[in-house]
């Protein structure tokens, strides 16, 4: 992890939604660096506003106050059209749902993001075929999601957030939905991201085996930043964190 870089700012970070008189914070005051090629796990009950810090890391929801720069680009500044070329350039993002469009192959799916940022098709399907071998398919390329297991499907969504190259990934329970051994090939391609492809990973997990390949760990609660721990300070095992 390279500390001296810092990828991802949020500063002075509030969330805030209004049902009638009332004020809900869904996330208030917020202070966070992500560095480069760190990967850091978010952690948090359900309305704890782990989904609303996740997505606001992701620009995928707006402050109501405060700052999130990715870089030195300010997101809350952007435009609709700027802040889509952002994260279709610079975020990647992989979802419990695969989100793959069922019609194309594996190598279409995934070249697909490449056609928007208007690479040639020999470009985009050479790119495609690269990382679907990294993710451990080259031997599906020409399947449909339809031919393949759950667990094949994450890794092309996989694959496919990491077409463009970008220098965040952002991953949502990505092992909610498989099996124990499927999960942890999973994991293991989550773990070397960071060492092959120098991305910063950012994931919302429940899943323990993903918690112990974290740097650190984010616990959210009632809207706020309750405690970042360093996971090598750390206990972790199936069905505990000491």
């Amino acid at each position: 992890m390279n500390k001296s870089e810092v990828v991802v700012s949020i500063q002075n970070v509030d969330k805030i939604y209004k049902t009638g008189d009332e004020v809900v914070y869904a996330l208030k005051d917020i202070n966070l660096d992500i560095y480069q090629e760190e990967y850091m796990s978010i952690m948090g009950p359900s309305g704890s506003g782990k989904s609303t810090l996740f997505n606001t890391i992701g620009a995928l929801d707006k402050p109501s106050n405060g700052q999130v720069l990715i870089g030195d680009v300010c997101l809350p500044d952007l435009s609709s059209s700027e802040l889509s070329y952002l994260r279709c350039k610079h975020i990647g993002y992989v979802f419990q749902a695969y989100n793959l469009i069922p019609s194309l192959t594996a190598r279409e799916n995934v070249a697909l993001p490449l056609t928007f940022l208007g690479k040639s098709e020999e470009e985009a399907n050479a790119r495609a075929e690269e990382i679907l071998k990294f993710v451990e398919l080259g031997h599906r390329m020409d399947n449909t999601p339809g031919k393949m297991s759950g667990g094949q499907q994450q890794r092309v969504a996989i694959a496919r957030a990491l077409a463009n190259d970008p220098s965040i990934l952002l991953a949502d329970e990505p092992t909610a939905n498989l099996d124990l051994k499927t999960g942890e090939l999973i994991i293991e391609i989550f773990k070397n991201l960071t060492v092959e492809f120098g991305v910063t990973v950012i994931s919302a997990t429940h899943d323990h085996k993903m918690l112990a390949i974290s740097d650190r760990i984010l616990w959210v609660k009632a809207g706020q930043i309750d405690k970042i721990e360093d996971v090598k300070d750390m206990d972790i095992s199936v069905g505990s964190i000491g």
